[in-house]
């Protein structure tokens, strides 16, 4: 029998978001931008208590301008997929700046959404598996 070099094969959530990566640095609008300091417009202040009208409003602002700043961007949605997974372990803290067309706390929030979603998948998948063995077991004993 024949052997062939086997090459370990990539993880494809890994691949994704390298080509993910590429797609976004090849064909982004922010890439090729005179004024790359426009996609990190100074934040409204996230520390505030409460919500006020003013805070409101400028985040309202600061929401739009991602939108026209992203807006006409071919690999709009490819950029926002990659960075919900490079800040998916990230503190709100550290999340900053303008990318795939939202803002630092919308992308927190979609983050936030998909870690409880993952979290609720384990736990459903535990208990199925939980219930799995004990009809397993209980069938065993009969």
């Amino acid at each position: 029998m024949r052997h062939m070099l086997s090459l370990p094969r990539r993880n494809p959530h890994l691949q994704a978001t390298v080509d993910l990566s590429e797609q976004v640095a090849t064909h982004g609008i922010c890439v090729t931008s005179s004024d790359p300091d426009a996609w990190f417009p100074p934040e409204p202040s996230p520390r505030s208590q409460g919500a006020s009208a003013k805070v409101i409003a400028l985040r309202a602002q600061y929401e739009q301008i991602a939108r026209e700043l992203c807006g006409p961007c071919p690999v709009r949605a490819q950029c926002l997929e990659l960075v919900l997974r490079e800040e998916h372990h990230l503190s709100r803290s550290r999340i900053s700046g303008i990318r795939g067309g939202k803002a630092p706390w919308q992308r927190y929030l979609m983050i936030y959404r998909r870690r409880r979603r993952a979290s609720r998948n384990a736990a459903r998948q535990a208990r199925q598996s939980t219930a799995r063995r004990s009809a397993m077991s209980s069938k065993a004993v009969v």
